[in-house]
């Protein structure tokens, strides 16, 4: 019965690292630290922000959807 249930974990153990690898083979890797984005200033209240944060309308940038309604 012993030998039964060291077979048993051993098979899980081998699984669970089988899993992991898979895991770690189709893992996104991080954009490269000196990729940098460029910042927008907000248009209603100044506030400086990510361009792919932002909302645009027209030549202007604004940190949210509620300054842009209010802008308009």
């Amino acid at each position: 019965m012993g030998k039964l249930i060291l077979i048993v974990l051993v098979f899980a153990f081998a699984w669970w690292i089988l899993g992991k690898y898979r895991r770690s083979l189709t893992r996104e890797e991080p954009p490269p630290a000196g990729a940098a984005e460029d910042m927008v200033r907000c248009a209603h209240c100044g506030v400086h922000l990510p361009r792919s944060e932002s909302r645009a309308s027209g030549e202007k940038f604004f940190c949210s959807e509620e300054h842009l309604r209010l802008h308009r």
